[in-house]
């Protein structure tokens, strides 16, 4: 081989490989019932957000041992029909935000805490 050569093969040889590791783009027609779910689950993420941000709610998982910082991130996390079922349950509680109604969203969040092994309220065996 050409010795003048070698600089030119080494130089494609590298665009070629750096070339061949950039994955390809995908681009899809997003439909309005698509879209307009997206635009619902951001609203049913602000219900929930604005209910962990209430004093009285991060009182009371204070008070059963979970850091609300911890809840309101793993509560982020929440798929869109665990959050949907969450911000239902928001929704049907009274104005007054009953005690009951607030023990089982606290639960909810417990549970998923736990199943996300985030903390261990269960000792295992």
């Amino acid at each position: 081989m050409d010795q003048r050569r070698k600089p030119f093969l080494c130089a494609g040889l590298t665009v070629s490989l750096l070339l061949a590791l950039v994955p390809g783009a995908r681009a899809e027609v997003v439909s309005t019932s698509e879209a307009l779910a997206l635009g619902e689950g951001a609203a049913t993420r602000a219900v929930v957000d604005a209910y962990l941000a209430r004093q009285e709610v991060a009182a009371e998982l204070a008070s059963l041992g979970v850091d609300p910082e911890v809840a309101r991130l793993r509560a982020a996390a929440l798929t869109p029909l665990e959050l949907e079922a969450m911000a239902g349950r928001i929704a049907e509680a009274p104005a007054g935000g009953a005690v009951i109604e607030v023990l089982g969203i606290t639960f909810l969040v417990l549970l998923i805490l736990e199943l996300v092994g985030v903390i261990d309220i269960f000792k295992k065996p």
